[in-house]
């Protein structure tokens, strides 16, 4: 029976439909989806007409599932615009609602033949659909060859690719849907995807790509022996420290043994392709198994304890189990980039064993030599912390460097700062000078128009990098102040002889001063002020500058805007103009709701080199302070490391102003931890980096009790000896207040030893530890109590 009589049995009354239909199967650009096709479609609906609910419903959907084909358009186009041709037409000729619509999910599905198990009439239509996968060689060659006619306009090499993705598509599962379908037709149907595939894959892939997968399935491999390697470090290490001698077990050997076994398995399985689930299944268990692993080492990491350190099987441990996670990752990847068309090409198969044997081994090699540097860093963060600031009972008083060198009492100071000078203290009035030494005064510098000038706190004193020169913020006093005249706001001292290098007038905060200039910000202006020189500029920047630091040949300042915008940037400082910016937004996400002249913390240069660093607060996890590096030669970020769980600053009574110093070869930080409740101690952190890449060198928790909780303590309270180490007032238990060192031999305090006379050993009596402020000038810690400036030997 032709076409036209099978559609008259069907729809008696809509000839006109059926002519339209048979003469849209005739276009021009159809080579397979023709007439034939839909003959032998309606062949296999009618030899399984018995397992469909309604088998003219799917006999009415095949004749309209490729009435509008059009081999350009996008997937599934073809298959929708046919569905709305249907819904139309068989509307209009009276069909029922619900054929009709029933009509229109039956197209729509054969765009990817996804047939829901109870679907009956959707598995009949699908199964006919890909019947001309199962048809004997001849025919099926018919078919794939007018498939290349209908899509020539597509190049050989990308028609390829496309046509083994759509096989390969097909082959990963099941072909057909209905029982009769699957049993009598899926064998023969692979069969001849089988040999399309081989046909296509020649011309879909790149030269020598098949290599690829070869080169990811060898750094599964090695990193399969670089986690059995390192397991057996972690099994040979005692699981506390320090361990009894029965403790230690040693390298087993079994280990790196079972792993190369594994590696050598999984190699066989790869070039046996009629086997991929002997690459998948095991890429899917080393996945598992490393993430089980991962969760057993993170539930028995054993807890930081005071005087305790830490074994190596952990770190060991838990590294192998992230290795595992990786090794299944890159199997998976292997798997799929062989199955992919531009890689499907297999090369010779010694040259592709030689590729993976020299892969597998070269990343062995890197996890294995990365993994020790690893876990030593990783002992070193966690043997260093300590949480003690008493002296334990038996050990006697430690001096910091002798006994007290002098002390004397002072009118309550604003800030105290370490000079080339002396000791620089900020009073009400001026600024004071002492000798670092005798603790005698060598100079002062007082106006009479000033007054609270000490109420400007640290922020109030600015030495430059060399402390040669010293800027003291002097606001003067509206009522002492002549009417009509601006007075200097801002004086720059020789730090050695007091003599006033310049006097500026400004309403904006001072940044950094040098001995030939000052910088000051002015909200979205930076300006730089002639010391020593009559050089005079002023740039204008896209947001508030908070920031900057003076170089040899640059000024580095950050500006930073409510948007999640911060910028450090380097200033000519000649002319002002900009030689290069970096976006700190880049490393870090930064918080829209934050204050930028409250979120942008402290900015050091690092002696005698090209790096500056910083600090920014960030919302992330309720707030997490983060220390970030640029080099100012090339001008770009070089490292961000946050440090979780620090209160932003003027955010609660618990937050402060941390503090970052540098020397030669570290950045010191020191800041407060989380929120703690009233009347509690609170952990500072207080910790030293490299400068090259932000790793940490130490780091120590120190419990700070309630009096000195106040958030100018940080930035005040704490003063970096040359060597690194840093120093504070702290009160002991036995109600003395005793300096305390910290440093890469953790915290220790230093009770002061009065000296031989009586006027010593009474000076030592009356140090408290009441608003404490420290800084260092000559190598000499000097310490301030608010009534009393005292230094020690």
């Amino acid at each position: 029976m032709d076409l036209r009589d099978q559609w008259n049995r069907l729809l008696p009354h809509a000839q006109p439909l059926g002519d339209d239909l048979l003469a849209r199967y005739t276009e021009q650009q159809r080579h397979y989806h023709d007439q034939r096709h839909l003959t032998e479609m309606l062949e296999a609906i009618d030899q399984l007409a018995d397992l469909a609910d309604d088998a003219d419903t799917v006999r009415l959907a095949a004749w309209f599932h490729d009435a509008i084909y059009d081999p350009t358009a996008d997937p599934g186009e073809n298959e929708e615009v046919s569905a709305q041709l249907a819904e139309l037409e068989l509307s209009a000729y009276g069909v029922p609602a619900e054929q009709v619509e029933e009509v229109g999910r039956l197209i729509r599905l054969t765009a990817k033949h996804d047939c829901d198990p109870d679907d009956a009439n959707g598995a009949v239509l699908c199964d006919a659909d890909l019947r001309i996968l199962s048809l004997p060689a001849d025919r099926y060659d018919e078919y794939a060859v007018g498939i290349r006619e209908e899509y020539g306009h597509i190049s050989d090499r990308d028609f390829a690719r496309g046509r083994m993705t759509f096989l390969q598509g097909l082959a990963g599962t099941p072909l057909y849907a209905t029982s009769r379908g699957h049993e009598q037709w899926e064998s023969a149907a692979r069969e001849n995807l089988e040999r399309e595939l081989s046909n296509w894959a020649p011309k879909a892939a790149r030269p020598i790509s098949g290599l690829i997968p070869m080169i990811y399935l060898g750094a599964a491999l090695g990193v399969i022996v670089a986690a059995s390697v390192l397991l057996g470090r972690g099994l040979g290490a005692a699981a506390h420290w320090p361990a009894a001698p029965d403790e230690a077990t040693g390298f087993p050997v079994w280990a790196p043994i079972a792993g190369t076994a594994i590696a050598a398995a999984l190699t066989c399985a790869w070039f046996r392709r009629a086997q991929p689930r002997l690459v998948t299944i095991p890429a899917l268990a080393l996945v598992g198994l490393g993430v089980v692993a991962i969760g057993v080492c993170w539930w028995r990491w054993p807890a930081a304890q005071p005087g305790a350190a830490m074994s190596e099987r952990w770190p060991y441990l838990m590294l192998a189990s992230v290795a595992l996670v990786l090794a299944g990752g890159l199997l998976a990847l292997a798997r799929r980039l062989r199955l992919a068309p531009p890689y499907a090409l297999a090369p010779p198969r010694f040259l592709a064993l030689g590729v993976t044997v020299v892969c597998a081994s070269l990343l062995a090699w890197i996890v294995v030599s990365a993994g020790e540097p690893f876990v030593q860093a990783r002992l070193e963060t966690a043997n260093t912390v300590s949480t003690t600031t008493t002296v334990p009972p038996g050990v006697l008083p430690v001096q910091l460097d002798g006994e007290l060198a002098w002390s004397r009492e002072v009118p309550a100071t604003g800030a105290i700062a370490g000079t080339a000078g002396g000791v620089a203290e900020l009073r009400s009035d001026g600024v004071v000078m002492s000798d670092a030494t005798t603790g005698q005064i060598r100079w002062r510098y007082a106006r009479a128009d000033v007054d609270g000038a000490a109420s400007s706190g640290s922020r109030g004193l600015l030495v430059s990098g060399d402390g040669q020169t010293l800027a003291a913020h002097l606001p003067y006093a509206g009522d002492r102040a002549p009417s009509g005249i601006e007075l200097p706001t801002y004086a720059v001292l020789d730090a050695k002889t007091g003599k006033p290098l310049t006097e500026v007038h400004t309403d904006g905060t001072a940044l950094a001063v040098n001995a030939d200039q000052l910088l000051v910000a002015e909200g979205k202006y930076v300006v730089a002020h002639g010391v020593s020189n009559p050089t005079h500029w002023r740039a204008r920047l896209q947001c508030a500058v908070t920031q900057g630091v003076l170089l040899a040949d640059q000024a580095v300042v950050v500006d930073a805007c409510d948007d999640n915008h911060a910028v450090a940037r380097g200033l000519d400082l000649e002319t002002g103009k900009q030689l290069w910016e970096a976006d700190l937004g880049i490393r870090f996400e930064l918080s829209s709701e934050l204050d930028p002249t409250t979120w942008v913390g402290d900015m050091v240069a690092v002696p005698d080199s090209r790096e500056v660093s910083g600090l920014v607060w960030t919302g992330a996890a309720g707030g997490t302070l983060y220390q970030w590096a640029v080099d100012v030669g090339e001008g770009r970020a070089i490292w961000a490391s946050p440090i979780p769980g620090t209160p932003r600053p003027r955010l609660g009574t618990s937050s402060c102003d941390a503090q970052l110093t540098a020397t030669h070869a570290s950045l010191v930080l020191v800041t407060c931890r989380t929120s703690n409740e009233p009347g509690e101690a609170q952990n500072y952190d207080v910790s030293a980096v490299s400068p090259a890449d932000g790793s940490t060198q130490w780091h120590h928790l120190l419990p700070v009790p309630p009096k000195l909780q106040r958030p100018e303590y940080p930035r005040d309270g704490f003063g970096m000896l040359p060597d690194g180490r840093v120093v504070t007032l702290m009160p002991q238990a036995d109600g003395t207040c005793s300096p305390v060192m910290i440093g890469t031999t953790g915290i220790q305090p230093r009770p002061i030893v009065a000296g031989p006379t009586a006027a010593s050993v009474a000076d030592t009596k009356k140090v408290t530890c009441d608003k404490p402020a420290v800084t260092v000038a000559d190598g000499r810690p000097i310490f301030s109590d608010n009534t009393r400036l005292f230094a020690l030997n």
